[in-house]
């Protein structure tokens, strides 16, 4: 089993396990009492992921479309978990065969495990046969504290990365956000474009969207957009955030064919090219149409960048 960390191996740990995307309130929970039951056992709180995610080997036919991409779900990790370590364990057809016994003992071979943290319809291994039954009883065979946390609802349903994907997909920002407890993000490099734009008035950062990651529907929305203070720099360290507006799509206006996110920062113009830049979608203001000519896309630009910048400095930002 093959993996990378940012761990040791040789300091006392306690673990959560999972696939995590999104990073919602209910994992959030979860990783603020694995931080608590850490520190009770004077051992480092991990998070155990998986790459790619779990899905996409044991249902390949099926087209997943994530809430967060593997870098972006170690920085929330970092940063609304308190989760500072991670095992990121390369998921393939073999890991996927191993019992939740044979995987466990791999785990403990090369780390000192003095606790799993997880949720009460956790499961793992072939099968899924390692629920929390079976956690219960390998734990007390080697020591290990078990630890199931009851799952996180709001008044309607229980908080999950599904639920949150539909409403994503649906372009029900505010409602997917409260869900998860921070703003759906999206990072990437900056790319250069057809610089059509500038030529408008609106200069762009494009970002084109990786593998199986999920943007809401296409449309207008408000946004935060954090870069890097340092030139090459990541998003994450040293970094300004500033108000914009974007829009997903293909930009009917122009004929275009391929699905790019296009932002505008409000009231500031930046070099962003070959920048990693991070884009938090705050609200949704409309759906993606085709204009008559530019003098009317412009007029629109103009009335989706004052509509933004309204939202969001009522909003505090």
């Amino acid at each position: 089993m093959e993996f990378e960390t940012t761990l040791t191996g040789h300091e006392p740990v306690a673990l959560t396990i999972g696939n995590f995307d999104g990073i919602h309130r209910g994992h959030q929970r979860l990783m603020h009492e694995l931080r608590a039951t850490a520190a009770a056992l004077k051992s480092r709180a991990a998070l155990v992921t998986f790459a790619p995610h779990t899905l996409l080997v044991v249902r390949p036919e099926i087209d997943l479309q994530l809430l967060t991409t593997l870098e972006e779900k170690l920085a929330l990790t970092r940063q609304y978990g308190g989760i500072e370590d991670s095992i990121v364990i390369h998921f393939t057809p073999e890991v996927k065969a191993m019992s939740a016994e044979a995987f466990l003992d791999a785990l403990r071979a090369r780390f000192p495990i003095r606790a799993l943290v997880v949720g009460e319809d956790f499961s793992l291994g072939r099968n899924r046969m390692g629920d929390v039954a079976f956690l219960q009883e390998y734990g007390r065979k080697h020591d290990i504290l078990i630890r199931s946390i009851a799952l996180e609802e709001d008044e309607r349903a229980r908080i999950s990365s599904t639920r949150i994907r539909t409403l994503v997909g649906e372009g029900k920002i505010g409602e997917a956000n409260e869900l998860l407890g921070h703003p759906l993000t999206m990072s990437g490099p900056v790319v250069h474009g057809d610089h059509r734009g500038r030529l408008l008035g609106f200069p762009t950062a494009n970002l084109i969207p990786p593998p199986h990651k999920l943007l809401p529907t296409n449309g207008v929305y408000a946004i935060t957009v954090t870069v890097p203070s340092v030139p090459g720099g990541d998003s994450a360290v040293g970094s300004r955030v500033y108000n914009g507006v974007a829009n997903i799509g293909i930009r009917p206006t122009f004929n275009g064919k391929e699905r790019i996110v296009e932002a505008h920062l409000l009231d500031i113009e930046l070099d962003l090219y070959e920048k990693r830049i991070t884009i938090d979608f705050i609200a949704r203001l409309r759906d993606e149409q085709r204009f008559a000519g530019i003098e009317a896309l412009k007029a629109q630009i103009a009335a989706d960048a004052q509509q933004a910048r309204q939202l969001l400095q009522a909003a505090g930002g």
